[in-house]
């Protein structure tokens, strides 16, 4: 029953590199988190920081737990577990050839008749005109007076429905990172979408996932943020969810 604890002691040094590397891993992503946390201006985005260096922290502790029981395995299975018995090599038995055999008379084939193929009417395939495809109005182009931190589409006022890309610019002086966020139309917070760690000239930002949200007018920003943590003005457009 304790056979399966072989394995430990053989392969041990594999084990030990292995968690490391996770614990490395996890020691990573902490310091990821940590770094956000102090980063972030607002409390909602300390407090999903926090909660992922608790978790990262646990699954660090669970590897340390791991690295101890290997090592406390491979110290005590020796001890428990005896060295599997020799096995004995078997002799090899020399067989002769068997007596070849003539093959048996085949019957000449007869030749049958090939019947004629069945010919099969290709059928007519009638073209389907395609389904419409919903039209989603634009909107206008939003009043947002820094063209380093701007939103060119969608526009405000425009009609959106799944997920929406966002275009436009996020380059300011002294660039960290920039952020989607969405005001909820009961409490007036703003809820944070997503973040973003490279700077865009002119392009694509993003997108956002309309369907997480339900149906109705919702205020969509754009927020540029410096290395100091100052940001100009967000560029906010006024959105229609479907």
């Amino acid at each position: 029953m304790l056979e399966f604890l072989r394995p430990i002691v053989i392969f041990d040094t594999w084990l030990y590199i292995i968690l490391g590397l996770v614990a490395i891993f996890f020691l990573r992503l902490i310091w990821l988190a940590r770094r956000d946390r102090s980063r972030s201006i607002f409390a909602l985005e300390r407090e999903n920081a926090s909660i992922r260096i608790t978790r990262y922290f646990a699954g660090f502790m669970i590897v340390l737990v791991l690295m101890l029981g290997v090592y406390y395995l491979s110290l005590v299975t020796p001890t428990i577990v005896p060295p599997p018995p020799d096995t004995p090599t078997p002799t090899p038995i020399i067989a002769l050839p068997p007596t070849p055999t003539p093959p048996p008379l085949l019957p000449t084939p007869t030749p049958t008749a090939t019947p004629a193929p069945t010919t099969i009417p290709t059928p007519i395939i009638e073209d389907t005109p395609p389904p419409p495809t919903p039209e989603i109005s634009q909107g206008q182009p939003p009043n947002c007076p820094n063209p380093a931190a701007r939103i060119t589409q969608p526009g405000n006022g425009a009609a959106v429905v799944g997920v929406v890309q966002v275009l436009g610019a996020a380059a300011i002086d002294n660039f960290d990172y920039y952020k989607f966020e969405f005001q909820d139309p009961a409490s007036g917070d703003w809820v944070f979408v997503n973040r973003f760690d490279n700077p865009v000239a002119n392009g694509v930002l993003g997108s956002w996932n309309s369907d997480t949200v339900p149906p109705g007018q919702y205020q969509f920003r754009l927020v540029v943020v410096d290395k100091i943590g100052n940001y100009p003005e967000p560029c906010v457009v006024q959105l229609a969810v479907k």
